[in-house]
């Protein structure tokens, strides 16, 4: 069986990580044709002896200092290697990281600053500030180590920003040159915490200019999803339709592998602090409405990433969290079908587990596999930094997660993965 990633469909986010878009031909328009004419693609950025390359942001060893963001190269069998420049600076708590265009740009969320430093990929994948290399984030003024996610539209032409402490949503243009400018409206407004903004990464999908950000709310509280529309000049628009209540502090939403479903993880519901993935419907002009499917993730978790795949057969997802204790040490990433309605249904194949705290989860752009970003130090403030893991698994044996492989990171604190990666041929 040959599982493919719905790549353009997956916006790859968890509380302060945000995916990356991945180098999917074609991801941002109808056919790879259009996305040639009206993208940011120019030169495709590959070292000759690699398949692609994988950037992980971490914060810097004190907490007012400045992170960086750590370069590896991509062999065939998806391990990583440092490149010839390991890595370079980044703003303070660096937060989110997004890959852009035809792998041509990245840029980093620095919640420690409010800013967002923005690079060119070199044609050996190294990173290049551009000029400046850094702008002001508008929408983020309470600095910290609580930052947001990001994404882009389908054609990398805007960037979008939350800004979880602020709640608000920065927008920018991108240039032909890769350079950040805040729109003349810099800023939208959100419910209480956004932690993620995903679309269709598809302008032929139903949802077409639709944008879902998912709200955790104040702790302990209902969380909500809020949906609006974007105008040509890339200006997000609250539509009129009231936010969907979205369990307590959700911290995932993602698209299904066919741009038809949304999925939000909470947290904690009731009681007994039962987490859950909640199921929407895309109806007209996107606009969602809550299906009423709630399938239950087990007590005490923490949503980190989600991801589905699909062949002819079946319709797979992937569900990344952690367990809420203090002393947390491991990640797990879990298996479910969905079925024909969108429903997910829990399969008997046991949950990976990682040596390490799952930070990320990322596709690789081959196919069927994906990348989890773990970090060694556990949530407890204070602990030394030591470093973390990136785990390969294939989506193979039925659409249980086998792993490929693991790599180990020099990055102190890791925070966030961004993934560039060659389709298999």
């Amino acid at each position: 069986m040959r599982i493919s990633i719905d790549f353009c469909g997956l916006q790859r986010l968890n509380v302060l990580a945000s995916v990356a878009i991945l180098g999917v031909s074609g991801c941002g328009s109808g056919s790879g044709q259009d996305a040639l004419e009206n993208n940011h693609t120019g030169e495709t950025h590959y070292p000759s002896d690699s398949t692609g390359f994988v950037y992980v942001t971490s914060a810097g060893p004190t907490p007012d200092s400045a992170g960086a963001v750590y370069e590896y190269s991509v062999s065939g069998d998806g391990t990583l290697s440092p490149l010839s420049q390991p890595s370079i600076a980044a703003g303070i708590n660096p937060s989110a990281l997004v890959v852009v265009g035809n792998g041509e740009y990245v840029y980093v969320v620095n919640a420690g600053d409010g800013t967002i430093s923005q690079y060119a990929v070199a044609t050996d994948a190294t990173l290049t500030p551009l000029s400046p290399a850094t702008v002001t984030n508008p929408g983020m003024h309470t600095l910290g180590t609580t930052g947001g996610a990001a994404t882009t539209d389908p054609l990398n032409q805007y960037l979008y920003v939350v800004n979880t402490a602020d709640d608000d949503i920065s927008q920018f243009s991108i240039g032909l040159d890769g350079r950040l400018t805040p729109l003349a409206t810099a800023t939208v407004a959100t419910g209480i915490a956004p932690v993620s903004v995903v679309t269709p990464q598809s302008v032929n999908a139903a949802a077409d200019n639709a944008y879902y950000v998912l709200n955790s709310g104040a702790t302990g509280d209902a969380g909500s999803v809020s949906q609006y529309t974007q105008a040509a000049d890339g200006t997000l628009t609250l539509t009129s339709a009231a936010p969907l209540p979205a369990g307590t502090n959700p911290s995932v939403i993602s698209i299904g592998a066919s741009a038809t479903f949304v999925y939000v993880f909470s947290n904690c519901d009731g009681t007994q602090c039962l987490s859950s993935i909640r199921q929407f419907s895309v109806g007209t002009n996107g606009v969602l409405t809550d299906s009423g499917n709630v399938v239950s993730t087990g007590s005490h978790t923490v949503g980190v990433g989600m991801a589905f795949a699909s062949d002819v057969d079946m319709v797979t997802g992937y569900v990344l969290s952690n367990a809420t204790s203090v002393n947390t040490t491991s990640g797990a990433l879990s298996t479910y079908q969905v079925g024909s309605s969108g429903d997910l249904v829990a399969t008997s194949s046991p949950s990976q587990s990682t040596a390490g705290r799952a930070v990320a989860l990322s596709e690789t752009g081959k196919v069927g596999t994906l990348y989890v970003l773990t970090s060694n130090t556990g949530p407890v403030a204070g602990m030394p930094a030591t470093g973390g893991a990136v785990y390969l698994f294939a989506g193979l044996n039925g659409g249980a997660p086998t792993p490929l492989g693991t790599t180990m990171i020099s990055a102190p604190y890791p925070t966030a993965l961004g993934a560039w990666v060659l389709l298999e041929p």
